[in-house]
């Protein structure tokens, strides 16, 4: 069998693990929490080693531009999805906020693939994610009960299928299409299929505000292969970007603390 083959068998098993183990971390956590750590990059990292791998650093560069700035669509879906939930099923729910992320995917790609774009693309959804859920509660009861083995599988499956399709597909795509469906809202997507059987609606509404509050986590990493990726190489950059990412996410959990602290 053909090593490249492989390589993207494998890297999709590890995203399909990773994927599921944050899942059921989710599930021993508070909403909050589960929503933000469910924002982290988990499935583009991986399919951003393959592309690393493959691919020289002006792809990458250009790849992660496009991946910062679809951050914005994956915003919008997140509105989408808080605003429905509770109103529709989630089959419609998610179908709905796909269309919100694939319209503005397509204006995306028509846009100049540049820093401050891309930044300029995330600013305006930042301010219509704020403006649309600054009443939404973001505390809520945990999950009812544990995910059995096989939602836990088939939520990382779906995401390593992701990471495979997308890293065996990079270099026919172009860099740019490339990033954007590195970011594909595919984790989300299979938490959200199963959420209603262990939240209420106010609960998955609290985990998917957080997740957008999250987002920000994506910003270094993407910023920072983009950046410094020619400039430092590769590698560097893209372990730089994971720190700062974590970080991200580490401080957001500390600043709830504090609020949930000073409210008790």
């Amino acid at each position: 069998m053909d090593f490249a083959i492989l390589a993207i068998a494998a890297r999709g098993l590890a995203a399909a693990g990773f994927v599921g183990g944050v899942v059921a971390l989710m599930e021993r956590a508070s909403p909050f929490i589960g929503g933000i750590v469910l924002a982290l990059p988990i499935v583009t990292a991986p399919a951003y080693v393959f592309i690393i791998l493959h691919q020289d650093a002006g792809f990458v560069a250009q790849a992660a531009l496009g991946s910062l700035a679809t951050v914005g669509s994956v915003l919008l879906f997140l509105v989408t999805a808080i605003a429905l939930v509770g109103r529709l099923p989630m089959t419609a729910v998610l179908i709905a906020a796909l269309g919100a992320w694939i319209v503005t995917g397509l204006i995306i790609r028509a846009l100049p693939a540049a820093l401050p774009m891309s930044f300029a693309v995330i600013a305006v959804a930042g301010l219509i994610a704020w403006w649309s859920g600054r009443k939404v509660p973001m505390t809520a009861p945990a999950a009812r009960g544990r995910s059995p083995w096989y939602e836990i599988v088939l939520r990382g499956s779906a995401a390593g299928i992701l990471v495979a399709v997308v890293s065996g597909l990079a270099h026919l795509l172009g860099p740019t299409v490339a990033g954007i469906f590195a970011s594909f809202p595919v984790a989300l997507m299979t938490v959200c299929w199963f959420l209603p059987r262990r939240l209420e609606s106010a609960g998955i509404r609290a985990a998917l505000r957080a997740a957008q509050i999250g987002m920000a986590s994506h910003i270094p990493f993407f910023a920072g292969l983009a950046m410094l990726g020619p400039r430092i190489g590769l590698w560097p950059a893209f372990a730089l970007g994971i720190l700062g990412s974590l970080g991200i996410a580490v401080a957001l959990g500390v600043l709830r603390r504090r609020h949930l602290r000073k409210i008790a």
